[in-house]
């Protein structure tokens, strides 16, 4: 078992965290890459004092240390300092009456900017002025500060200080935790028993299972280039509410039912009988450290194997059952487990969960809402394509469920992803319908298509 970082040496050196380290790493192999941008952009349709914004950056980054954090190489590895809250400057891009595309593909590209951790920073700020009253805010932090809470955590934050200073009356946000406290609470658990039960829990997940990796249609490249592109799949209202009852009728959960019918899919498309995925999680443990901007998250290990009877039910169970078991273990870095050159990467496919309907600003995922007194609206740009050959954002609004399959195009095209994508739709319709079909006899054709394509063999020729 890999060992935890050791505490720098450095005088006045901030810590850094198992995952970050890991993040830190891949950036030093792909410095230009935006695949680990984190990135919340917002529409603003009031008129915005960039002084009074200025102001409520300060006041952010003074609250949440990291976004105002410099990461050095040094022989040791990476080693994590801070700068004055006044030196994270708002980046005020004046592009008047620029088309509608045009200032969503510029939103787009402030968000993609390369990051330069140790002389730069890993957060940025970019205001596009398209006139007097309608803007884009384009908030921007590296993976190795944030995650996708920490970026509505930090919007959440930015506005309430704004409008604190323009006569909103916003509430002063609770106090956030301590990242070196958080960084030591890590070391301590990696260190003690509960972190020899988790490393246990999670060997004996791990040890024998590849990484699950589809076919790919082009040959793997001998360095990541973590370049990607998104696909969406959204299920209509009546599958999400299918989804709900028939997870609450069971006792599971709708995430479950999902990342069960998603492992499915893999295996039917080519991943093989058993294999290992990852499952992002938190670890907002503490009352203090929901309100922080920080790198909050552990992958949990998930393994799926499969039999010819493998029923479908079966498979959303077990799923079901993993993630109770893994969120005990939460607290475990996975990166200390590590991969090994024989067996490559611990896993090469995420999917994770995102309840929109939770999220820290109330209302903005699913529409306008006032923010800081101004008008205010999302502007959802794409971002974090190419970390892994294929990474699933799951998200969860009143409205139902949409997956976000973010993929490696130096691996797939496109046509790839859709079928992927038309695979796992069939098998979670099926798995509401007759849910004790075995994975393996599911027709992963349609009945109308399949008549279809079986008449074109009989046509003479």
């Amino acid at each position: 078992m890999a060992e935890p970082p050791a505490t720098r040496s450095h005088p006045g050196a901030g810590l850094v965290s198992a995952g970050q380290e890991a993040l830190w790493l891949a950036h030093q192999l792909a410095p230009d890459s935006s695949a680990f941008n984190v990135v919340l952009a917002v529409r603003l349709r009031d008129p915005v004092d960039t002084d009074v914004l200025q102001d409520a950056l300060t006041a952010v980054a003074a609250r949440h240390e990291l976004l105002r954090s410099r990461f050095a190489a040094t022989d040791e590895g990476p080693v994590r300092t801070t700068v004055p809250p006044a030196s994270v400057r708002l980046d005020v891009r004046e592009v008047p009456g620029v088309a509608e595309a045009e200032l969503f593909r510029l939103a787009t590209g402030a968000g993609e900017e390369p990051f330069r951790p140790a002389s730069q920073g890993a957060f940025r700020a970019v205001l596009l002025r398209r006139g007097p009253a309608d803007a884009v805010l384009v908030t921007a932090t590296h993976h190795i500060v944030s995650d996708a809470t920490s970026q509505w955590l930090l919007v959440r934050d930015l506005f309430a200080e704004y409008g604190a200073r323009t006569g909103q009356d916003a509430p002063p946000p609770a106090e956030p935790a301590d990242w070196d406290r958080q960084v030591r609470a890590e070391r301590d658990f990696v260190a003690g028993a509960r972190g020899a039960r988790a490393a246990a829990h999670w060997r004996g997940i791990c040890d024998g299972l590849p990484a699950a990796e589809l076919p790919t249609d082009r040959p793997r490249p001998p360095h990541r280039l973590l370049d990607g592109a998104t696909h969406e799949l959204v299920w209509d209202p009546q599958t999400g509410q299918r989804l709900r009852s028939a997870a609450a009728e069971r006792g599971l959960t709708p995430f479950a039912w999902l990342l069960g019918t998603f492992q499915a899919a893999l295996h039917r498309s080519g991943c093989g009988d058993d294999f290992l995925i990852g499952c992002p999680a938190t670890t907002r443990f503490t009352p203090e450290t929901r309100q922080a901007v920080g790198y909050y998250v552990n992958a949990l290990p998930m393994a799926a194997r499969f039999t010819p009877h493998t029923p479908l039910l079966a498979t959303v169970e077990a799923a079901q059952d993993q993630l109770r078991r893994g969120l005990a273990h939460a607290r475990y870095p996975v990166e200390l487990l590590g991969g090994s050159a024989a067996r490559g990467p611990l896993f090469r496919i995420s999917c994770t969960l995102v309840a929109a309907d939770r999220l820290p600003v109330p209302g903005l995922y699913e529409g306008p809402v006032r923010l800081g007194g101004l008008r205010a609206e999302l502007c959802d740009v794409p971002q974090q394509e190419g970390q892994l050959d294929l990474t699933v954002e799951v998200l969860q609004d009143s409205r139902g469920f949409k997956a976000v399959l973010r993929y490696d195009t130096a691996l797939f095209d496109a046509a790839t992803l859709d079928r992927f994508a038309a695979t796992w739709q069939r098998l979670l319709d099926v798995s509401l319908d007759a849910p004790h079909t075995p994975v393996a006899d599911v027709a992963l054709a349609a009945q109308d298509d399949l008549d279809f394509l079986l008449a074109l063999g009989t046509e003479a020729a």
